[in-house]
């Protein structure tokens, strides 16, 4: 490798460019996001916010008892599930108006999401709250709630229902949903979650186009599927980036805002970049020629053989890191276990390896491929 190959290189620069890539990749986690779920007291809205976020009947129990704001009315309850992030569970928005507080008042100022829930046969009087509604929400999901109501009856009854709700509310969708069973006092053995899961991931989906979708997936007690998700954006992303001169500063940065997700996915904590990008020098010792190859064939210039070798190596190391961070953290365990760290990235490692050994780069080509192989490789752990 001729001398001009790392010409202006230092430690410090190399450092400075991943650390501005980091700023680049990292999602802001300090928007904030807030969330009104309307519709009649008996609609049933609080045991569709726990369907919604995947509580039990005994977590449903403690958010209640935790999240719920003091001194308002029976019909307003304010969820505040973090300081950046709050539901408010009312009737209509004239209920929170009235409530009045500078709570309320910076909740109305802007609503991300806006879930309006009906029940039972339709009602073109509710238009209104539901106009009211749309005036201040970024996007709006029409809940048809409590379908269980229709179980003892032809198909084609809950389907005309449904068509007649569009018609009168002025929608194209409702998202026919049941979220019975939260009621302690159920005698229900399992709860009956119908339609949410579709209701859940569409609300993601916009919430990922606003960068806002990690702030509510921090409070999902079932965090498995978004976990996947980030080490499946990470490597798809590396994939690509070993093609790029300078790849060692992109994939580097890539695994650190995946570090970084996945760190405020479990812990709500947001580190820094210099926190974030301490981490992976634990990992080094591990693959040190694997790393070495990766970091000198960024400075080389794109050969195809070369760039396919340097795409499977970071791919591997990639996974191996941010299924041991997962691993870690899912499990409550610090990242600062030195030890622990590295014996569950060695493992991780070796598997990762085996796994992908018979794949070619060009069988994972999109984003549902390696959240299929994800899946399938944390599912097997």
């Amino acid at each position: 490798m001729s001398s001009s190959a790392y010409e202006g290189f230092s430690e410090e620069s190399f450092f400075d460019r991943v650390e501005a890539q980091f700023i680049k990749k990292v999602p802001d986690l300090s928007q904030t996001l807030n969330i009104a779920v309307i519709g009649k007291v008996s609609a049933g809205k609080s045991s569709l916010i726990n369907a919604l976020l995947k509580l039990s009947r005994k977590q449903a129990l403690e958010i209640a008892k935790v999240g719920a704001t003091s001194g308002i009315t029976t019909d307003l309850m304010i969820l505040k599930l973090d300081e950046k992030v709050h539901l408010i569970d009312s009737p209509g928005l004239d209920d929170v108006r009235a409530e009045n507080s500078e709570l309320t008042r910076k909740f109305l100022k802007h609503i991300d999401i806006g879930i309006f829930v009906v029940t039972g046969s339709s009602d073109s009087s509710q238009k209104k709250n539901l106009d009211d509604l749309r005036q201040h929400c970024d996007a709006i999901f029409v809940v048809l709630n409590k379908i269980d109501e229709w179980d003892d009856l032809d198909p084609s009854v809950l389907e005309d229902i449904t068509r007649q709700w569009e018609t009168d509310l002025g929608v194209d969708r409702i998202y026919p949903t049941c979220a019975k069973g939260y009621d302690p006092k159920s005698r229900l053995p399992t709860m009956d979650i119908r339609g949410v899961s579709q209701l859940r991931n569409d609300i993601g989906s916009f919430l990922e186009k606003k960068g806002k979708d990690l702030l509510l997936a921090r409070h999902m007690a079932q965090k498995q599927s978004h976990a996947v998700k980030i080490i499946a954006v990470a490597l798809t992303a590396v994939a690509g980036e070993a093609f790029i001169p300078g790849s060692a500063v992109y994939i580097t940065a890539t695994q650190g805002a995946a570090i970084a997700s996945l760190s405020y996915l479990y812990t709500g904590q947001i580190l820094s970049a210099e926190s974030t990008l301490s981490i992976l020098p634990k990992f080094i010792a591990e693959t040190a020629g694997s790393n070495l190859f990766l970091f000198v064939k960024s400075f080389l210039p794109p050969t195809g053989v070369v760039d396919v070798a340097a795409a499977g190596v970071a791919v591997v190391i990639t996974l191996a890191l941010l299924a041991t961070v997962n691993y870690l953290l899912s499990n409550g365990e610090e990242l600062e276990q030195e030890e622990l760290l590295r014996s569950k990235f060695r493992t991780y490692h070796q598997q990762a390896k085996d796994t992908l050994k018979e794949l070619a780069l060009t069988d994972v080509r999109d984003l549902p491929s390696w959240t299929k192989l994800v899946n399938k490789f944390l599912g097997s752990h």
